[in-house]
This record gives structure tokens, C-alpha cells and sequence, in this order.
């Protein structure tokens, strides 16, 4: 196990953002994996069912950094500030009321990823939405993600430039 009491914050900061990379290229390379080898509906459902883990299962170990006395969508948030998206993506939050947030990804890693591939982007939406969905259910039951911006749309005139993704998060 990392002995990172005697780490340094920026050595403790470099090899996270490493682990964190990897985990990222490792999914995308997963998931073109089971797409090649699977039959459709098997890879569609098998990802599906992945991602609502994943997402659920991040949540849940990251109840260990949030305080209890947080609520409501502020609670939400905290747990983004904490989540993978914030480790390695420019995520901006923006808090529009008590009951809501917006989540948008500027230069989102994959999709340059991809289209250092070659591809034209990388088709995530439905996967994205079930992972934020199973994500933000795990802290709120009552959590509803809407998917406002996804590729292949591009994004609006008054978006932050590169902004890959837009998704809306409430508490119903």
C-alpha cells in the first residue's frame, strides 16, 4: 500500500492524476473490447450494467470524505467535488437553486481521445447518464439526472468553448 502520510501533496497529486488516467484509457479500451467481441445486446446490456455499478459503487466509498450535515443539492455537489469527474476533467458545477445544478465537461478526455483515434467522437451519452444517474441515486433516491448536451450535438453559442457535455441535475 502507498505510503502517502510521507508523500509530498504534489507526489500524492501526480500519481492519483496517473492512476486516474489510466483507469480512463482502460474503460474506453474495455468497453470498444466488449462492443468487438459480444453480441450487441449482450455488450449494450453488459456496459449498462457496469456502469449503474460503478457509479453506485464510487458513491458509496466516497461517503467516507462528505459530512452528513450537508443536504440537498449541496450534498450532490460535494460529492462531485470528490467524484472522478473532478479528478480529471474540467467539470464546471454550476448551482442553479436548492433543488438543482448544472454539470458541464469542458475538454472532456474521452472525446479528445477519441478524436486522436480517429473517430468523430465518442459515443457516450446513454452510458454517461446511467453513470451519473446510479451515481447521484446512491446520495438522493430522489436525484434526477437530464441529459441537456451530449455528442454528437454541439454545444450552444453562450457554452464555455469545448464544452463536450451538459447535463442537468435535480432533486424531485
Amino acid at each position: 500500500m502507498f505510503q502517502i502520510e510521507q508523500w509530498s501533496k504534489e507526489r500524492v497529486h501526480s500519481v492519483t492524476m496517473e492512476l486516474l488516467y489510466s483507469f480512463n484509457y482502460m474503460w474506453f479500451l474495455a468497453e470498444e473490447w466488449i462492443k468487438k467481441n459480444c453480441p450487441e445486446d449482450v455488450a449494450r446490456e453488459g456496459m449498462l450494467h457496469l456502469t449503474d455499478e460503478f457509479g453506485t459503487y464510487e458513491a458509496k466509498r466516497l461517503e467516507k470524505t462528505v459530512p452528513d450535515d450537508i443536504e440537498g443539492i449541496d450534498r450532490l455537489i460535494r460529492f462531485l467535488e470528490h467524484s472522478h469527474w473532478c479528478a480529471f476533467e474540467d467539470i464546471q458545477i454550476t448551482k442553479l437553486s436548492d433543488t438543482s445544478m448544472r454539470m458541464s465537461t469542458i475538454n472532456c478526455t474521452s472525446q479528445l481521445a477519441a478524436q486522436k483515434w480517429g473517430m468523430e467522437y465518442y459515443d457516450c451519452g446513454t452510458v454517461a447518464l446511467r453513470l451519473r444517474s446510479a451515481f447521484f441515486k446512491r446520495i438522493n433516491p430522489a436525484a434526477r439526472v437530464t441529459p441537456i448536451l451530449t455528442p454528437p450535438d454541439k454545444a450552444a453559442d453562450d457554452c464555455p468553448a469545448g464544452t463536450a457535455c451538459t447535463w442537468l441535475v435535480s432533486i424531485e
